[in-house]
């Protein structure tokens, strides 16, 4: 019988039909290995579908720390390990591999908050086996008890082309988007960061746009004589005690003179021409000018409270961002600055001292950024979310186009016209005067009371001048001795004129 089957099918066919007598008649050995297989088909169907849903949204493939969190990640793996780690109560859901790092909603129940679970961080850090350096961001999830955790293990501008060009836009480009982020660099700023975080660099955008913008005009207070030298060509430049101190008298004299212009037009803001530009005034860095030219802080304080209608915006700099004695912020300055650009600082501390003493509770951390180049800026609509800088360097600063410096519609020296009873502030006379030599502080002072169109007192003098207030009284007692100057009143009211006038 079978040399008949093999006859009338021959070898093959005998093959294939033995071959469907054993997947019909089934063993219970058979039956179990393809239920085996079968579940295992589903499961890696189930494991493809989950990583096209995580890697969907762009063609972004995951390093070896990736891979390792995501699995931690994983719902069943947080469950059986988050009692031991101090999350019980907490259960991951969607997990989203972005070109800004990993993303994951979490489930909190009843005993858990959104804050609770900022405060875990350390806890969420050991479960999921994080480096110590790598950025956890809780926030809150889109629906009542949810969080949503993002853990920042790379960024949007990673690979991304950060040299500036002339044509690049904004200060730089948001790590999380990618997107361009502009500032308005005509207003006040804060600008703070530690040494080495990159601030002046960081500014060179915009001041860089404001170079080219012929309705504007740079005024570079330079206390640290470093990067004032690159914008000598394209900007006014004030460096020693004497010359910061000219300025700011010149600043505000120029900022009052236009509040009277428009005053008398009827009109509330400014109108910038060539002659009479916007005024971008850059202070790097305070602490500096704090100490060194403490008789511009009056100026340079009503610049800030008052400058904005007029168009003289100031941009306050300091890698000592903190107030009171030795700080580098002074505090009627900083009250007044609308937006804050922070890099890297040391402390949780410094962080709120320049973006609000809600600053870290609300996820704030500049003092975790990295540097040099990161900055967060807070007072533009924005979310504590990082901007990468562009990188303008010294040579780009120096292939600017030159312009013409600004000066004030006044001498570069300050004179005087007489105070009021009421002790008002000291104006600039519309008359020249002639520059005191800056070496000879008894020279400086004959002049600026030679200039004044009445009795002054010493503070005043030290205003105009720009000396300490023991160097003008030195020179004042010399001066009265020679005979050359007078003293009038005792105390408060003690009033200095010049001989001149006093016999006149």
């Amino acid at each position: 019988m079978a040399v008949a089957l093999v006859d009338a099918l021959g070898v093959k066919g005998v093959v294939v039909l033995l071959a469907l007598a054993a997947l019909t008649i089934k063993s219970k050995g058979f039956r179990k290995a393809e239920w085996k297989a079968f579940r295992w088909a589903c499961r890696w169907t189930v494991r493809a579908v989950r990583f096209l849903a995580i890697y969907r949204p762009r063609k972004v493939w995951p390093t070896k720390e990736e891979r390792r969190i995501l699995r931690r990640l994983a719902p069943a793996h947080w469950r059986e390990h988050a009692e031991g780690r101090g999350l019980n109560g907490t259960l991951t859901g969607r997990v989203r591999l972005t070109e800004a790092g990993i993303t994951c909603s979490v489930r909190l129940d009843g005993t858990w908050t959104v804050a609770k679970l900022k405060a875990a961080e350390d806890h969420i850090r050991n479960l999921l086996g994080c480096r110590s350096g790598l950025r956890i961001e809780v926030t809150t999830g889109k629906r009542g008890g949810w969080a949503s955790l993002a853990l920042r293990t790379r960024t949007a501008v990673d690979g991304a082309d950060l040299k500036w060009t002339p044509k690049a836009e904004g200060i730089g480009l948001d790590t999380v988007t990618g997107r361009v982020v502009t500032v308005n660099p005509y207003q006040r700023l804060l600008v703070a960061g530690e040494s080495g975080a990159g601030k002046s660099v960081a500014l060179r955008p915009l001041l860089a746009a404001v170079a080219a913008d012929p309705l504007a005009a740079l005024v570079y207070i330079d206390a640290k004589r470093v990067e004032g030298a690159l914008w000598r060509s394209r900007a006014r430049i004030a460096r020693d005690g004497a010359e910061i101190t000219a300025v700011a008298a010149e600043l505000a004299a120029e900022m009052m003179a236009r509040l009277e212009e428009m005053e008398t037009q009827g009109r509330a803001t400014w109108k910038p021409t060539k002659a009479r530009p916007r005024l971008v005034v850059v202070v790097d860095e305070g602490a500096e000018v704090m100490t060194l030219a403490k008789a511009a802080m009056e100026h340079l304080s009503s610049v800030a409270r008052m400058g904005r209608a007029a168009e003289v915006h100031l941009w306050w700099c300091t890698q000592k961002p903190t107030q009171g004695q030795g700080g580098g912020i002074d505090p009627q300055i900083s009250a007044q600055m609308g937006v804050q650009l922070c890099l890297k600082v040391k402390t949780p501390g410094e962080a709120r001292t320049v973006l609000g003493e809600d600053a870290t509770a609300e996820g704030w951390h500049a003092n975790k950024l990295p540097k040099p180049g990161h900055v967060l800026i807070r007072g533009e609509g924005r979310g504590p979310v990082a901007v990468r800088v562009w990188h303008l360097d010294d040579e780009q600063v120096k292939a600017l186009p030159e312009r013409e410096p600004w000066q004030g519609q006044g001498s570069a020296s300050v004179s005087l016209v007489k105070p009021s009873q009421a002790g008002g502030p000291v104006r600039p006379s519309a008359g020249p005067v002639a520059p005191p030599l800056a070496d000879d502080t008894k020279a400086a002072v004959l002049a600026a009371l030679r200039a004044a169109n009445g009795p002054v007192s010493r503070g005043q003098l030290v205003t105009a001048t720009g000396r300490g207030k023991s160097a003008v009284g030195d020179a004042l007692a010399a001066l009265v001795a020679e005979g050359q100057a007078e003293r009038t009143g005792a105390g408060s009211a003690t009033r200095y004129t010049t001989a001149e006038e006093a016999t006149a």
